[in-house]
């Protein structure tokens, strides 16, 4: 067996296990789902997404050579994003705690190896283009915040652009209703209401010096410690994750020339703290694809899933 029979059959293997492993939608054969049968080109992505698997099939299947599976990645991504797949990817999604939605995407060469990503990324709609454009426009992985909005617009992506809905907005309005819970923080007071929060160690030094104060100076500082929820238990780390709430699509493509490209396209955790940056955009984490060995993806709790680099 030569090396590319040697590589095709590891891919296939590969490919085989994730499918056990994960819930994968799966385009072999004119896009519609199919079994592993060895064929190239191959299209594999996380949850029921149809037409993103569709999408990103189009393009590696099309003509004598087929399209790449870079564009193949972009395409099929794209898709989801345009449609909002699960409101966990895209725009108008995800709202973070101060009802803002923003992105995080990857997308990652397995026959060079290079890597584009953007985080936490505001004002642009396009995830997975602005990730490609870092990878073919800088010597840079990963670009974040404002400055990823930046370069992209730079860059030809259109923006900026509010990325908050209708439905975002009122699912924000209705957990600051509930007291901005659950939510992301831990050991942090005010436990059951919005914030702003502050340590719990630094309210028990507080609360130390108030009796020290008080002791010395009587009723001369009373009211200077006085705050709502001080002294409140501290709230507890509440598991709210559900495929409506956290998701993203990972996806694999192998081309016709049986090269490996992967992506990952998320709006994040919902009601998140602003600035909190998940697994999407980091490499290992969420996917990998290499040409020498396979492809892997996933999605889950981001924020756990980066204390392992399962990939």
């Amino acid at each position: 067996m030569d090396s590319m029979g040697r590589r095709r059959s590891s891919v296939r293997l590969l490919v085989g296990l994730l499918l056990l492993r994960l819930n994968w939608c799966l385009a072999v054969d004119g896009g519609v789902v199919a079994e592993v049968d060895g064929a190239f080109p191959l299209v594999v992505s996380t949850w029921p997404f149809r037409e993103a698997v569709r999408a990103a099939w189009e393009v590696v299947s099309a003509g004598d050579g087929g399209g790449s599976a870079v564009d193949a990645v972009v395409a099929g991504c794209s898709a989801c994003e345009v449609l909002r797949c699960d409101g966990t990817v895209g725009p108008g999604g995800s709202p973070d705690e101060n009802g803002e939605t923003t992105l995080d995407a990857l997308i990652m060469n397995g026959a060079t190896m290079e890597i584009g990503a953007v985080a936490a990324m505001r004002y642009v709609k396009d995830g997975i283009k602005a990730a490609k454009l870092v990878m073919e426009h800088s010597l840079h992985t990963l670009l974040v915040g404002e400055k990823a909005t930046a370069f992209a617009i730079s860059m030809g992506l259109p923006g900026p652009t509010n990325l908050s809905s209708p439905e975002s907005l009122e699912k924000w309005a209705n957990w600051r209703q509930n007291h901005c819970q659950p939510n992301f923080w831990k050991n942090v007071v005010p436990a059951g209401s919005c914030g702003p929060y502050r340590p719990i160690n630094l309210l028990k030094a507080l609360d130390s010096t108030k009796h020290v104060v008080e002791g010395s100076q009587g009723g001369i500082c009373n009211g200077w410690f006085q705050s709502e929820n001080l002294l409140e238990p501290i709230n507890s780390h509440l598991k709210f994750i559900d495929r409506h709430n956290h998701d993203t699509i990972s996806m694999a493509v192998i081309d016709k020339m049986g090269h490996i490209a992967v992506g990952t396209s998320t709006n994040g955790a919902t009601f998140k703290i602003p600035g909190r940056v998940g697994d999407g955009p980091i490499p290992g984490s969420s996917s990998y694809g290499d040409d020498e060995v396979g492809a892997c993806g996933a999605s889950g709790d981001g924020d756990i899933m980066m204390r392992f680099l399962p990939w």
